[in-house]
């Protein structure tokens, strides 16, 4: 098994939900029995961006094997395919539906996002925080 790699870059999908001093939110969707997180929707948005599993998963620090197995609960999610072999087998792409899917779970961590540094604020407001 590869050891995750050292010199990773930020994330590829805006927001980071969880800030500097630790307050905020992670999301993880059930759909079907299937959970779909952050991790798996960076690796998405990456398959998307630069058309290969292969290229997704060396840029997370995660074996191509691995990153398939993870792409593949996404796709198990739904009844519609979030992903498509190129012809030829020379790389994937996200689907009509992938695109939709991804663009739905981005302004879900926006909105969540939002929401919740206006919670955190609140409560700051309210009392000190340790």
């Amino acid at each position: 098994m590869k050891n995750r790699s050292v010199n990773l870059k930020n994330s590829s999908l805006p927001p980071r939900l969880i800030n500097e001093n630790k307050n905020g939110v992670k999301i993880k969707v059930y759909i079907n029995s299937h959970m779909i997180g952050a991790g798996k929707m960076e690796l998405f948005n990456l398959v998307a961006n630069k058309g290969s599993i292969r290229s997704a998963a060396k840029e997370m620090g995660m074996s191509t094997r691995k990153a398939t197995m993870l792409l593949k609960t996404i796709e198990e999610a739904f009844s519609t395919p979030v992903l498509e072999k190129k012809r030829g087998n020379k790389g994937t792409h996200i689907t009509s539906f992938g695109k939709e899917l991804l663009i739905k779970y981005l302004n879900l961590c926006d909105h969540l996002s939002n929401e919740s540094q206006e919670f955190i604020n609140w409560v700051a407001s309210k009392q000190t925080l340790k």
